[in-house]
């Protein structure tokens, strides 16, 4: 069960985020802005802590605090995830709602690395640092950067294939499915009837119309002769004579 929640988990990612991203640096690309694309890929050590406030009625207007520890396990391999990158920008791994714990030496390397980056990107519009050359996103070639201890370039689209697959394939078929919607539909219109065809068709519903009409007066008629007949005879029969009754005066 596990497995399978990963494996969904992994599909919306490329769903909702990874294509999405690749599909705008391609854009951006295109139009000669250069585009430093990472994949956040370093995974610390230490526990994921998520802290989270949720208010319940049973407990009155007061919150409720609940935590959450995600580790490695025999049984389990932790993985970066959506929003990991935060834990390393602000100070001691403290993002929002999660920290790590304990934040290592070599977490706070990678915390360095990373603000070093950003700091550079606003103040020089390019993220590399002195001991790494980041490589920009152009219209004729697309790179990445895998960020991790030490980064490194990776060449291509974003956790190719997957923006591949849903940004191109996908698209396609799409296209595909519509273009054959289309085609049937002038399939049908290339085959409709003819003018003769229509106003045959039409007497044919007229007469079928007509033999129901017919059908139905035939069984009023009917009805109404066994209801004449009924009547008829309960009347006869009320006015004859009694012989067996004897009236003196």
């Amino acid at each position: 069960m596990p497995a399978v929640v990963a494996r969904l988990q992994d599909l919306e990612s490329d769903v909702e985020f990874v294509a999405p991203c690749q599909s705008e640096v391609e854009a951006y690309a295109l139009n000669g802005v250069p585009v430093f694309a990472y994949s956040f890929d370093y995974v610390p050590k230490g526990s994921v802590i998520e802290d989270d406030r949720r208010f319940y009625s049973m407990f009155g207007n007061a919150p409720v605090g609940l935590k959450r520890k995600d580790q490695h396990l025999k049984s389990h391999r932790l993985e970066a995830f959506h929003g990991l990158d935060h834990a390393f920008i602000f100070t001691q791994g403290y993002s929002s709602n999660f920290h790590i714990e304990p934040f290592s030496r070599r977490d706070k390397t990678m915390s360095r690395l990373l603000t070093k980056m950003i700091a550079n990107f606003v103040t020089t519009g390019d993220p590399s640092t002195g001991n790494f050359t980041w490589a920009s996103n152009t219209n004729e070639s697309l790179y990445y950067t895998s960020l991790d201890l030490p980064p490194k370039i990776v060449r291509g689209a974003i956790h190719s294939p997957s923006p591949s697959f849903w940004n191109d394939e996908v698209q396609m078929l799409a296209k595909y499915q519509l273009a054959d919607a289309v085609s049937r539909a002038n399939e049908q219109a290339a085959s409709e009837l003819t003018w003769e065809e229509r106003m045959q068709l039409r007497a044919y519903k007229r007469a079928w119309y007509a033999l129901w009409v017919f059908v139905f007066a035939i069984a009023v008629i009917i009805w109404l002769i066994i209801v004449c007949a009924v009547c008829h005879w309960s009347r006869t029969h009320s006015d004859k004579a009694y012989d067996n009754i004897v009236i003196e005066r």
